[in-house]
């Protein structure tokens, strides 16, 4: 039969399926040499020929075309499917199969170019005799993944069981029940939940892995936590054992500071009184030196009423005048020579604001001592207050290079037991990092700002200012500042307030001698040093004036005479002027004498201002208010004997671990932390564990609404194949892993599991599977081949009657050989062989 012969074959209408094969043309496949096409339609198709005709070759044409392996063609490898060329015929080049299907509905429109549109679509393939394969579509060469992009959009499986092969049936009775059940797997598509579950308890297994490694780290951690807690347990108590042993040190330094001011209190001393006659003194000094003045005018008068002498007389004027000049320049030199004694004598005592021993390390030939941290640092005036209260005991710090010259250093004063003085090493000394609140507090109305950040020093000194400052703020007033907590504040004029809430504050008495931490220029003594010396050349040039005036003078007095009564009474005046200036140096001895007695009264109030200053700069160090202190009532030998209580207990706890306070508080955030984070891994644990319970509950009722369907199926077809009986799908223990026995009862027989039916029921009841099976996987054709292989006549007839029935809606193309199933099709092929070449040809259905 002519290609051109089978396509003007009647075309049937279309039912509405959205494809079907129009057509399938074969060159060089197999048994069919010459191109061969085979047009299909709606309805029942049947293809007949003897066995080895080549039939079952269409069937393998097609699945040839959706990809199928050449061991699923019934052939070693691809090149085996070109034909051989039979009995005396010569061997194709290739092989190659086309597949003609219907695209009315437009199904395929998505695969064509854009804007194309076609009534049908060509897919096929072709093999050659050197091995290679390939895919078309539209007659141009494609991927085979367009191929099965085609193939999936119409539901078109060449594995599935609308391509019913032969022995299908037959596998179908002989497959086990887990086999069978398998099939019911791949019609619900529970692969997908395994895979799901699969990918799940994999995941639940690293979890769990995870979840293991973390609970015996968490376990771990917990250990080395509780060992960690006794041990800050133990230096909390080690820490309020050295506050108590601080505040015992601030109250001894209280209380020799209470003593020390009563003893100046009780000093009994007539300072007062000499200092008022002293000042009376003063004043009779005053009087005398304007007397002194008045004689010396009255002298310039006489000398200007003497004409002719009136130069000699200005001249003599003159010389008295620098005379007494001369002489006040000199009492003064006494007072600079007397102020500079006392000041080197002040500064001797005193020390200037430092303590002994810091003066002392200050004086060390060493480069790596920088200096105290007073001297280092500067501020403005209006926050000088603020920041010498902020820095308190600080200030006296001596900030040095490393931690081995600060070693150096209090050996040095411990050897030459001078006194004790802190070091601030700025390779040991910790950045304080500011903290949250006072980032917060820093923006509240009324607060300047940072301390360490208002003061100007050399940025090598960055460590040690931050270290004394920390971060401390600076604010106008308490107000300012009163709602804010935890959190060191130090107002403009010295209150503050202390982290812990506690505020101290009031008047300051201001201390003399204490307004900035340089001496002024009034009191150093190298300035008093300049001033007598400029006080010496100006008696000098007083003399070389005085000699001059005299020369002048002898001059004068060679060229004219004296008046005697005028001369007379400049004489008297003179005489008068030389009584006074002996009285004047009496009363100047006198004023001298009180001030040595007022200076050595001075000298003792002295030495008791400095120890109570002493007393005071070792206070700064320590930051508690008088109600905080211990045992004021008490003496400095209880408060140190108490001091040493202390210091025995602490002894008597042997090595503390200080930094365990603050580790624990670091090591307890990271466990809690990272119990949070085992938790999150538990919760996960669990939450998997929910997915795979959810994935098979899931897989269970996919697989039960697939089994229902085909029970459905089955037993509605088992009944109209049998005439009647029932036919069951029973899962083993209604267990989905399990397998599935297909139980049958005939009419008027008793029910038996398929296997033990006789072979024509065995058929039957498989075909009402098979059918089962294709009523739920759709497809747009179904072929079967030689389904009807087993049946007699009767069972072939109701075989026949269940196939028209259902070609009515469908493309069906069944392979057979069977007489009264090829009646009950639509039309129908026959298929011969001549010299090993397949040939076909329509067959006119009343020829059967």
């Amino acid at each position: 039969m002519t290609e051109q012969q089978l396509e003007e074959e009647t075309e049937e209408p279309d039912y509405g399926a959205e494809t079907k094969i129009n057509k399938v043309t074969s060159k060089g496949f197999k048994s069919f040499q010459r191109k061969t096409a085979v047009p299909f339609y709606n309805g029942l198709t049947a293809i007949v020929g003897e066995n080895g005709s080549g039939k079952s070759n269409i069937i393998d044409a097609m699945s040839f075309v959706f990809g199928k392996r050449s061991s699923s063609l019934r052939a070693e490898k691809l090149t085996q499917l070109i034909f051989n060329g039979g009995e005396n015929r010569s061997q194709a080049d290739h092989a190659k199969v086309t597949i003609t299907l219907d695209n009315s509905s437009g199904i395929f429109d998505e695969f064509l170019e854009e804007g194309q549109e076609v009534e049908e679509v060509k897919v096929g393939r072709k093999v050659t005799q050197a091995g290679s394969s390939m895919y078309k579509f539209q007659g141009s060469n494609c991927k085979r993944s367009k191929i099965d992009e085609i193939a999936r959009k119409a539901n078109i499986d060449p594995d599935g069981y609308h391509f019913v092969r032969q022995g299908k049936v037959t596998e179908i009775v002989e497959q086990s029940d887990k086999e069978r059940r398998k099939v019911v797997d791949e019609l619900s598509g529970v692969a997908e939940f395994d895979e799901k579950k699969d990918e799940a308890e994999e995941e639940l297994q690293e979890v769990e892995e995870k979840l293991q490694e973390q609970e015996i780290i968490l376990n771990e951690k917990k250990d080395h936590l509780e060992k960690l807690k006794e041990e800050k347990e133990l230096a909390i108590k080690y820490r309020e054992l050295e506050e108590r042993k601080e505040k015992l040190e601030a109250s001894t330094l209280e209380v020799r500071k209470r003593a020390l001011s009563n003893r100046l209190a009780n000093i009994n001393t007539d300072v007062s009184e000499q200092r008022e006659r002293i000042k009376e003194l003063e004043d009779e000094l005053d009087e005398i030196d304007e007397k002194i003045d008045e004689k010396q005018d009255r002298i310039e008068e006489i000398e200007e009423q003497m004409g002719g002498n009136n130069d000699i007389q200005h001249l003599e004027n003159r010389i008295e005048k620098k005379r007494g000049k001369i002489e006040n320049k000199k009492d003064k030199i006494n007072d600079l020579k007397d102020q500079i004694e006392d000041l080197k004598k002040m500064k001797n005592r005193g020390g200037g604001n430092k303590k002994r021993a810091v003066k002392s390390v200050l004086q060390l030939d060493n480069d790596k001592i920088h200096g105290a941290f007073e001297d280092l640092i500067s501020a403005d005036n209006r926050y000088a207050v603020a920041i010498d209260t902020a820095a308190g005991g600080h200030m006296n710090d001596v900030v040095v290079e490393d931690a081995q010259t600060a070693t150096d250093a209090i050996n040095y004063l411990k050897r030459e037991n001078i006194g004790r003085a802190r070091m601030l090493p700025m390779d040991k000394l910790k950045d304080r990092n500011r903290s949250a609140k006072s980032k917060m507090a820093k923006k509240k109305k009324g607060v300047i700002g940072y301390a360490a950040d208002l003061v100007n020093y050399n940025n090598k000194y960055d460590i040690a200012v931050n270290y004394v400052f920390s971060d401390t703020l600076i604010a106008e007033d308490l107000d300012s500042v009163k709602n804010i907590d935890g959190v060191r504040v130090v107002t403009l004029d010295g209150d503050v307030m202390s982290r812990g809430g506690a505020m101290s504050g009031g008047k300051k008495k201001k201390k003399k001698g204490k307004k900035s931490k340089k001496l002024s220029k009034s009191l150093d003594p190298e300035e008093k040093k300049k001033e007598k010396e400029e006080v010496e050349e100006e008696i000098e040039d007083l003399r070389k004036d005085i000699a001059e005036l005299k020369e002048m003078k002898e001059r004068k007095e060679e060229e004219e005479e004296t008046d005697e009564e005028l001369q007379q009474e400049k004489k008297e005046l003179r005489e008068e002027l030389d009584d006074l200036r002996s009285e004047r140096q009496e009363l100047y001895s006198e004023q001298q004498k009180l001030e040595t007695k007022v200076d050595e009264v001075g000298s003792k109030k002295a030495n008791l201002k400095a120890e109570l200053e002493n007393v005071k700069e070792d206070q700064s160090e320590y930051d508690f208010d008088e109600d905080e202190m211990i045992g004021l009532d008490s003496t400095p030998e209880d408060l140190k004997s108490k001091k040493r209580s202390v210091v025995s207990k602490q002894n008597s706890m042997g090595p503390v671990n200080m930094r365990a306070i603050e580790e624990y508080k670091q090591k307890k955030e990271e466990f809690d932390e990272f119990k949070d984070k085992v938790s999150e891994i538990r919760q996960e644990k669990l939450e998997i564990e929910d997915m795979i319970e959810e994935i098979e509950q899931e897989k269970r009722e996919r697989f039960m609404d697939t089994l229902e369907d085909l029970q459905e199926s089955f037993s509605r077809l088992f009944t109209e194949l049998f005439g009647g009986g029932n036919g069951e799908l029973i899962l083993e223990d209604d267990d989905i892993t399990k397998g599935l026995k297909i139980r049958a009862a005939p009419p008027k027989k008793d029910p038996h599991i398929i296997q033990a039916l006789s072979g024509g029921e065995k058929t039957m009841t498989a075909i009402a599977f098979v059918f089962a099976i294709l009523e739920y996987e759709e497809s747009p054709f179904y072929i079967m081949d030689e389904i009807d292989a087993a049946l007699d006549k009767t069972n072939s007839k109701k075989l026949s009657e269940i196939l028209k029935q259902y070609a009515d809606d469908n493309q069906f193309i069944v392979i057979s050989h069977n007489d009264i199933t090829v009646r009950h099709a639509d039309r129908a092929y026959g298929v011969s062989m001549r010299e090993g070449v397949s040939q076909m040809r329509s067959i006119e259905l009343d020829e059967m």
